[in-house]
């Protein structure tokens, strides 16, 4: 990882956090409270998000033999599960154990930034060739995103509950583009383009949103420094460590490999403190994650890619 890529990762964080600045000052000028927060958040992710879903997966796996390329998009979806269950035992680390608490330590376990960091690190590594693959991936990442991301923040099991929080509609929305590219129906084109013309306001309006709750958390972000460590420390290296040594083991083009390891090593998710809150989970303790996880990643991407390249 030379020092222009690295650059080019700081730089994109810099643009995330720039959405999370309008959001503070939206709050700060008093055109957004918490009950606008929240109902906005809640639209984004009911209504505009499935849009998004669908178009993203329905594009990357559009002109692809879903036998010949099945395994990007089931390391996707299983690098969510493995962190997820990685983040069970985790969550028992923390020092305060309330439900809340745990329901976001292991969202944030589960969830990592999948597409627009790693976008950014493959193109500059692999070219068009990693970026294809890495649209593979999105479409069992999404997948994992609305399934394990959502599961883990339930009651655990397969109760009427965790069932009710599983079918969402980013969900249905996902399933639906891999049915119809496995059963190859034809969408017409207008319909994608309108897909993608509403879905594509949802990362923006949700990165704005997330600024505006982290205003609206203000000094709760910067307290019990003991767990926010504990976070970071897990997201940033034991949950990476141990994903790439199971990775190591599996067989696997050269391409794929490297592409997995780059979305194995990214922070936690920008749209995790949206989705913690609707769930009832620490919405303070997840934004205290997002902010530091996000910062301190360029140090820790760049060592694990270094590291990557002597063993």
């Amino acid at each position: 990882m030379n020092g222009e890529m690295l650059l080019k990762v700081v730089l994109a964080i810099a643009q995330t956090f720039v959405f999370f600045a309008v959001g503070a000052a939206a709050v700060k000028c008093k055109y957004l409270d918490s009950r606008d927060v929240s109902r906005l958040g809640n639209f984004t992710m009911d209504i505009i998000f499935p849009f998004c879903c669908f178009a993203s997966v329905f594009q990357g796996m559009q002109g692809a033999d879903p036998m010949a390329v099945w395994m990007p998009p089931v390391l996707g979806f299983g690098i969510m599960a493995f962190n997820g269950i990685i983040g069970l035992g985790l969550q028992y680390g923390l020092k305060n154990r309330s439900e809340s608490r745990m329901k976001a330590f292991r969202q944030m376990a589960a969830i990592n930034n999948y597409l627009f960091l790693p976008l950014i690190i493959v193109e500059s590594l692999y070219g068009s060739q990693g970026s294809a693959c890495l649209m593979l991936f999105s479409v069992g990442s999404a997948v994992g995103f609305w399934s394990v991301g959502i599961w883990v923040m339930s009651k655990f099991g397969f109760n009427k509950e965790t069932f009710k929080n599983l079918i969402t509609s980013n969900l249905v929305a996902v399933m639906i583009a891999v049915l119809l590219v496995c059963c190859k129906v034809p969408v017409p084109h207008d319909v994608i383009r309108i897909a993608n013309g509403i879905g594509i306001i949802g990362t923006p309006l949700m990165l704005v949103l997330t600024g505006a709750s982290l205003a609206l958390s203000g000094a709760a972000l910067f307290r019990e420094g003991r767990d926010a460590a504990w976070g970071v420390v897990c997201r940033l290296l034991i949950i990476p460590a141990l994903t790439v040594a199971v990775l190591k083991l599996i067989p696997m083009p050269p391409m794929v490999y490297n592409v997995a390891l780059v979305i194995a090593l990214m922070p936690t998710s920008c749209a995790s403190v949206i989705i913690v809150g609707k769930y009832g989970g620490d919405v303070d303790y997840s934004g205290q994650q997002l902010l530091l996880s996000t910062l301190i990643s360029p140090v820790t991407i760049t060592g694990f890619l270094y590291l990557s390249t002597l063993f």
